[in-house]
């Protein structure tokens, strides 16, 4: 089946030529190989190419939303002004559940390391804190406040993949979001009359930005091209990268020197910019293609050489996504993934404070580049695996492999090498950290993230959500790890954290390298709906009448 699958795919490359081009070519020569081939006169201005403009924005959005509290509850809370107590909130006790931006936040926010080794700290400005707090939470509560948004975002996963295969991920993702604005816009209002009340709206926020990515990468799948599926989805992971930084600059900026005590204006802001997305998002994305009312002829011709010209929105298949292995192995590259990424980004930082007595996020370049070079290994992979796929003769397994392969194996060489690193080679430990999260971004953008797409387009909303309810709990594992085997902070300790670092990212490797199988399987394909009757035509009536004269000759 999968053979067969597999040439069906290249045929349809083949019958629709060089449809979409590298997003680095000029797109004038793209505009001109569609109108030669009478298809299609203007691919980046099309209706599926808006639909991925607009994941980027919501990549953006959900992280500006989710994150904008990390900083503003430290503006909010009148404990930790001082210079003794400016450690980031979100350095949670071991068990409590963050995210990668939380992580991220970590290190854009610590700023306090102790001298015991003779090399001197670098430990230069200081964090900017609200003259203006209101509220007397002590960093417990802080801690809390920032982490029952998860209490919310986990579970909405797997029931944000069913809705979205039906009900469409339009209606998913715009009410989500349009909720999630509301809240945001509502937060000081909340945090004035009751902490309770402001903890409850963090969870239901949780709860709305959560149905986001599934929706999404469903809606790719009934959207987006074969070829052009790895820049869609590299779009709304590069707005996330976007939005993290966005969303810290600017809520730094606003605790400061914004209005309503600084803290406030933060989520009016936020908010606002919400609302402008959640109108655009209304008026310019629709679920499928034979939903949107503005889709050129052109694209439509397009679109239905590869995909049903309609979707029955049948019962799911959860048997076969449940006891399909090819999926499994997807589950354990992005638990995996999620692991090292989640001990990367608490490990390198505190070992680089802590033993090589450099204060990162004193710098602000420094503190940038790691997210720049997730920025920079997003965009390379979306590109070059499109690119790849409509001009080599390799198989989509082939290169999902060589990519998440390459991803793994240099995360596990770069996150090693700090630990044989002195003090007085800081530099090249900051340096290990951006080839660390750029080879973590090729390894998701390129590798397992777009084959939820690959292998059952049909479903990607549904088994996106099951992988993204399972990945996270790794946040809960990596800081009980680190603490513990860190007790002493020495930097032999500090390899052994290195070292099974590094062991899951080889095992990843070798686990996707020799059983993962990326080819559309028939019950999620949406090529070729054959459930769906055939509309009626001259050749089948013919036939039929045929077919009934025969008969009655015979009898």
């Amino acid at each position: 089946m999968e053979t067969n699958n597999s040439t069906r795919h290249r045929e349809g490359m083949t019958a629709i030529g060089d449809t979409s081009q590298s997003l680095l070519e000029d797109t004038s020569d793209s505009d001109k190989d569609h109108s030669r081939d009478g298809i299609e006169t203007c691919t980046y201005c099309s209706q599926r190419w808006i639909l991925a403009y607009m994941g980027l924005w919501l990549g953006l959005m959900v992280y500006i939303l989710s994150t904008n509290m990390s900083i503003a509850v430290v503006c909010m809370s009148k404990s930790g002004n001082d210079s003794k107590h400016r450690q980031y909130v979100g350095e949670k006790e071991p068990g409590l559940n963050v995210s990668k931006s939380e992580y991220i936040a970590y290190i854009a926010a610590k700023n306090i390391s102790t001298d015991n080794s003779g090399c001197q700290e670098n430990d230069e400005g200081s964090y900017q804190y609200s003259q203006s707090a209101e509220f007397d939470w002590d960093k417990k509560t802080q801690s809390f406040i920032l982490s029952v948004y998860f209490y919310g975002y986990l579970p909405s996963q797997i029931p944000a993949g069913w809705l979205a295969s039906r009900f469409g991920g339009r209606r998913v993702v715009g009410i989500g979001m349009t909720l999630s604005c509301i809240l945001t816009l509502l937060t000081p209002v909340f945090a004035r009359t009751s902490l309770y009340l402001l903890i409850a709206a963090r969870i239901l926020q949780g709860l709305c930005n959560g149905v986001s990515f599934p929706s999404f990468c469903g809606m790719v799948g009934l959207w987006a091209l074969p070829n052009e599926r790895s820049r869609f989805l590299a779009l709304g992971w590069f707005g996330t990268t976007v939005g993290l930084l966005f969303g810290f600059s600017t809520s730094g900026v606003l605790c400061t020197h914004g209005f309503d005590n600084g803290w406030g204006s933060i989520f009016y802001v936020h908010g606002t910019f919400g609302v402008l997305f959640v109108i655009c998002w209304w008026y310019f994305v629709y679920s499928t293609p034979s939903e949107h009312p503005r889709l050129s002829k052109e694209e439509n011709k397009l679109l239905s050489t590869n995909f049903a010209s309609q979707i029955k929105k049948d019962s799911v298949p959860w048997k076969k996504i449940f006891t399909y292995v090819p999926i499994y192995i997807v589950h354990i590259a992005h638990f995996c993934h999620s692991l090292t990424w989640y001990m990367l980004l608490t490990c390198l930082p505190q070992f680089v404070e802590e033993v090589l007595k450099l204060n990162i996020q004193s710098n602000g370049f420094y503190s940038c580049l790691p997210s720049i070079t997730v920025m920079i290994g997003t965009a390379f992979s979306g590109i070059s695996t499109d690119y790849l796929r409509s001009h080599s003769q390799l198989s989509i397994t082939s290169i999902r492999k060589i990519y998440l392969i390459t991803g793994f194996l240099g995360v596990a060489v770069f996150i090693i090498t700090p630990g044989f690193l002195s003090c007085h080679q800081r530099d090249i430990a900051i340096l290990c950290i951006c080839l660390c999260t750029l080879f973590d971004a090729v390894a998701v953008s390129g590798g397992y993230v777009p084959n939820f797409v690959d292998i059952a387009p049909r479903y990607a909303s549904i088994t996106f959500g099951i992988s993204n309810t399972l990945a996270p709990v790794t946040g809960i594992i990596s800081p009980v790890v680190v603490a513990e085997i860190t007790k002493n902070e020495t930097i032999e300790e500090w390899r052994t954290v290195f070292y099974i670092s590094a062991a899951v990212a080889v095992f990843g490797a070798i686990v996707y390298g020799l059983f993962s199988n990326d080819e559309v399987v028939e019950w999620g394909d949406i090529r070729v709906d054959t459930e769906l009757e055939p509309e009626p035509n001259v050749d089948t009536e013919y036939a039929t009448k045929v077919e009934k004269e025969t008969k009655s000759i015979i009898v």
